[in-house]
C-alpha cells in the first residue's frame, strides 16, 4: 500500500470517525438479482469509482456534478466482495450514481485540514444499468449515453451532516443524503429491509486540487445505508432495556 493510502485511511479514520461515529454502518440489505441471472444476495456497501466536476467561484463557493459507477457488492461487515457474496454485478448488470451538491469552503478547514468543503445542497440519485452502457458525455451537466432502458432505484435531495478535507496529500469526504426514497423499481430491487433504509452515507477520497477554477476529480466512492435517527434511538432505548433487564435478573 503507497504512503498516501495509508495517510488517508489515518485521516479518515481519525478525522471523519468523531463526527460520523453516531450512524450505525454495514447494516444489511437485501437486492433481488433473479432477473439478471442471479438470486436474491445480502449485501451491506456498494462501492466503486466516480469522476467529479468542480467549480470554484472565487468567493468561497464551490458547485459538484459527478458521476459514479457503483459495480461492487460487499457483505458481512464489507469484508467479503461481490462474488464471495453470490452477486453478479458488473457482470450481468451495472449499477451507477448521479450526485451534485453546492456549498462554501474554509481555509483553514476543519479537523486540521489546510482546507474544507461544507455543502449546503445536494442530491444523490441510483440507477440500474441493465445493458451495462451507460457513459457520461459530460460529467457537468450529468448528460449520459445509452440511459433508455436505466431503472432509477432511488434518490434523495436532502443533504445532511457533510465535510470535504483537503490536506497536502489530496482528500477525504463523507456525505450524509437524508430522506432517501425507493421508487418502484427500487422496491423490486431492495427486498429488504422493508420500510427500507433512510439514510445514504456516501464517502471516498480524492487527489489534491487547487482550489480555484474548474477542476476534475476521480476517485473511490462506497456507499452504506443507515436508518433514520428516531430508529437509532429506539434501538438504543431497546439495548438499554435489556440490560436493565439483565442486570435486575443478575
Amino acid at each position: 500500500m503507497k504512503i498516501t493510502s495509508i495517510v488517508k485511511t489515518l485521516a479518515l479514520t481519525a478525522g471523519l470517525a468523531a463526527s460520523f461515529a453516531s450512524h450505525a454502518d454495514f447494516l444489511d440489505f437485501q437486492v433481488d438479482e433473479t432477473p439478471y441471472g442471479g438470486e436474491v444476495i445480502t449485501a451491506d456497501k456498494l462501492n466503486g469509482g466516480y469522476t467529479e466536476i468542480i467549480n470554484f467561484d472565487g468567493e468561497g463557493g464551490f458547485t459538484v456534478s459527478a458521476f459514479a459507477s457503483m459495480n461492487q457488492l460487499f457483505g458481512n461487515d464489507g469484508s467479503a466482495n461481490s462474488s464471495q457474496i453470490g452477486s453478479v454485478i458488473g457482470a450481468n448488470y451495472n449499477l451507477y450514481a448521479t450526485f451534485t451538491a453546492a456549498g462554501t469552503v474554509m481555509t483553514p478547514g476543519e479537523q486540521g485540514s489546510d482546507s474544507s468543503l461544507s455543502a449546503n445542497s445536494g442530491s444523490f440519485t441510483l440507477w440500474l444499468d441493465a445493458n451495462q452502457d451507460t457513459t457520461p458525455n459530460d460529467v457537468a451537466t450529468l448528460d449520459l449515453a445509452n440511459t433508455g432502458d436505466d431503472l432509477e432505484l432511488g434518490s434523495s435531495t436532502s443533504i445532511g451532516s457533510n465535510v470535504g478535507l483537503l490536506f497536502g496529500f489530496g482528500g477525504v469526504f463523507d456525505f450524509i443524503f437524508k430522506d432517501f426514497e425507493l421508487t418502484g423499481d427500487g422496491d423490486t430491487y431492495f427486498v429488504s429491509p422493508t420500510p427500507f433504509y433512510m439514510y445514504v452515507n456516501v464517502d471516498g477520497d480524492f487527489d489534491t486540487i487547487p482550489l480555484e477554477g474548474e477542476q476534475t476529480i476521480t476517485g473511490d466512492v462506497s456507499a452504506v445505508f443507515i436508518p433514520e435517527p428516531s430508529t437509532i434511538a429506539i434501538l438504543s432505548l431497546g439495548l438499554l432495556g435489556l440490560g436493565a433487564t439483565s442486570r435486575r435478573k443478575s
